[in-house]
């Protein structure tokens, strides 16, 4: 700890004094433009900046400045932010939890979001709120749809269409998304068709990364008031024949539906509004060895896992106003039921990877924001969260191989009766600062603390020799948050600098008879240690002309078991961009610089970490066309010099590795690309 203090001490100093350091910790990127917004009601990073062929909503989201992504394949692209991942990443597909159907994590939550049917994604780094459940320590990502803002006030149809295509990975993708309405209501309905082959990397190797996705969707509102909105929603994602080069197995088959039903008012008396909303998400998932890549394969030696994953829940949340202050007070509820079983080739029953795993969380939260003067206002908060967790079916034999013999092979007092019921009592708080020193300069600070549950793999997987720990205990995250932005003119800085000491962090780790570990045999096993995780982002823009802008931006974040005094896996390099723009009336081009420095601070004995990994750039160009109002075309070269790369966190190619050499997923080589859209 007191290594972390003179850490923060000197980042702080160092922040404090350089005027040229400001803050953005809460990124908003406008998928589609607002009808009815006005240029002021947003930070949209803007259309024309992001990637035009992200494989999935974490791909998306690695343009973001201390955002990440662990590649597996083609999609299923895993975001770190701030350098944690996984559930201590908030994921909400517009108000609805979701959680994959894949232990080993092909499907992560952002890997289902289609994002020409959203308006609006926002990334709030580290805690910001209580509000959308428990954990979030890493931050929050909101996939968000907006379709009253999307209703044309003259006839109400709106709509969009778009036609993309590369040469190097994604074949087609055809997009559509249309709204009619009137006064007292909407109908919206949007579809995806998208096929990708293997892609090349820069070396002009194969990357065994093709997928199908076929993705639908239905949005119906009443709206009797201008303030009041009724919603339900029901979206399907299909996916197909799903190469995952990161894993031993493929995908034939993934799906997804979710439902949804809102209700939004607003009123006169001491609760001013009401947002409600529950959802059920339907996750089906299958993993082989045989049907996509390599059907020859003799029948005693397939496997196959057929998992399913389900997510019920909602959320009701109140609003008052107290003098200077508003109250937002409510509940949680998410309840997450997943099984998963391992067959042979004849299709029996092995054993179960999640034996009926259950999660029951449910949490009450209040959150104050306090208008201190004209200059500052402070918002606090707290939450208490009641988790029930068990598996029904940790006792059901296989061939005398039930979880529940694995659970006792590797954890010190861990019995049958355990794998029966756990409860725990969860605190969090909040409380943050916001002030403008003057027209141009703001600052924040915020402490918090989080608590977050183990998912259902940590706390219950029997796979093997990778066996999930039913005593674990949740990570309790004490973070601090320091920023400052400013505005000199035609040139805006930002920087943000955080630390978090997280008590029990889940360590996935290898047995090596550690404390409260059976056996030392190098199976891959789950314990809490001590961690420190501390970071720095700095990012700066400047508008050379009216239409010319430069801008860049970098992050760091360093990773420490401090039980084990060791780094922890998985922990991004450091990286950024520098980007120039030119936006025009008619047309518009850039060209950017995406870097990271070489990662040598890796942790050997938890074995996910493939080596250490050397540092790249990469020059990416794109431009933009408008054939008339409506409809413009865009394009572009990603990866012009057909660099060969691969990003620290990706996981390690079990195609192309050798035994005694592995290499991680590289990424895509040069690849030229063009997008037709119109909009009406």
């Amino acid at each position: 700890m007191q290594h972390l203090s003179v850490r923060l001490v000197l980042l702080s100093s160092m922040l404090v004094l350089s005027s040229a350091a400001l803050a953005d910790d809460t990124l908003v990127v406008n998928v589609k433009a607002n009808k009815k917004a006005t240029p002021n009601e947003s930070k949209p990073l803007g259309t024309d900046r992001r990637p035009v062929l992200p494989a999935d909503g974490g791909d998306f989201l690695k343009q973001l400045n201390g955002v990440s992504g662990s590649r597996f394949g083609g999609r299923g692209i895993e975001p770190i932010i701030r350098g944690q991942s996984q559930t201590q990443v908030n994921v909400l597909l517009d108000g609805a939890y979701l959680h994959g159907g894949c232990p080993n994590r092909m499907d992560p939550p952002t890997s289902y979001a289609a994002l020409e049917t959203y308006e609006k994604v926002t990334v709030e780094k580290g805690v910001q709120t209580l509000q959308h459940g428990s954990g979030g320590s890493g931050g929050t990502v909101l996939f968000e749809r907006d379709t009253r803002s999307q209703i044309d006030p003259e006839d109400g149809l709106s709509g969009k269409a778009s036609l993309t295509g590369s040469t190097n990975g994604i074949k087609h993708d055809l997009s559509v998304d249309v709204t009619k309405a009137s006064e007292k209501g909407y109908v919206r309905v949007f579809a995806q068709d998208r096929e990708a082959g293997h892609y090349e990397d820069g070396d002009g190797k194969e990357v065994k990364s093709a997928y199908k996705h076929k993705q639908g969707g239905i949005v119906l509102g009443a709206t009797p008031t201008a303030d009041r909105t009724i919603e339900y929603s029901y979206e399907n994602n299909d996916f197909d024949d799903a190469w995952y080069p990161g894993a031993g197995m493929d995908s034939p088959v993934e799906k997804a539906d979710i439902h949804r039903l809102k209700y939004k008012d607003k009123f006169n008396g001491k609760v001013e509004s009401v947002d409600a909303e529950v959802y059920l998400s339907e996750v089906e998932h299958v993993m082989d060895n045989f049907s996509v890549r390599m059907p020859e394969r003799p029948i005693a030696d397939r496997r196959s896992v057929p998992t399913t994953s389900d997510t019920v829940g909602g959320k009701l949340a109140l609003k008052s106003h107290v003098g200077n202050t508003d109250v937002t007070y409510g509940v949680n509820v998410q309840n997450r039921t997943r099984n998963a079983s391992m067959k042979g080739g004849t299709g029996m029953d092995m054993y179960l990877l999640w034996p009926d795993a259950k999660t029951d969380q449910t949490g009450l939260f209040v959150e104050a924001e306090t208008k201190l003067s004209d200059q500052g206002k402070l918002k606090y908060g707290a939450r208490v969260d009641r988790v029930e967790a068990s598996a029904s079916k940790a006792g059901q034999n296989f061939a005398a191989n039930t979880a529940n013999t694995k659970y006792q092979k590797y954890y010190s007092g861990v019995t049958a009766q355990d794998t029966q019921g756990k409860t725990e009592n969860n605190v969090g708080a909040l409380l943050r600062y916001e002030h403008a020193l003057n027209e141009n300069t703001q600052v924040f600070t915020g402490l918090s603390r989080t608590v977050r549950t183990a998912d259902e793999t940590e706390r219950y997987l029997n796979n093997g020799t990778w066996v999930g720990n039913p005593n674990i205990k949740p990570e309790k995250h004490h973070q601090l948050d320091l920023g400052i932005s400013q505005q000199r003119g035609k040139v805006r800085w930002t920087g943000s600098l955080f630390a978090d000491k997280v008590d029990d962090f889940i360590l996935r780790d290898k047995a090596a008879g550690q404390a409260g570990i059976k056996t030392a045999d190098g199976a891959t096993i789950y314990r809490n240690v001590d961690a420190d995780i501390t970071g720095i982002e700095l990012g700066a823009s400047a508008k050379l002309t009216d239409k010319v802008t430069l801008s860049g931006d970098i992050a760091h974040v360093r990773r420490t078991n401090t039980t084990d005094n060791r780094a922890i896996s998985q922990t991004p390099a450091d990286n950024g961009k520098v980007q120039l723009d030119y936006n025009g009336a008619k047309w518009g081009s850039g060209a950017r610089v995406r870097f990271a420095s070489n990662q040598d601070r890796i942790d050997t004995l938890s074995g996910l970490d493939a080596g250490k990994t050397p540092g790249y750039g990469v020059l990416d160009a794109y431009g933009r066309y408008s054939i008339s109002k409506n409809t413009k075309v865009r394009f572009g070269v990603d990866n012009v010099f057909d660099k060969t790369y691969a990003e620290h966190v990706s996981r390690a190619d079990t195609i192309n590795s050798t035994v005694n050499v592995p290499v991680r997923v590289n990424e895509a080589g040069r690849t030229t690309w063009l997008k037709l859209e119109t909009e009406f």
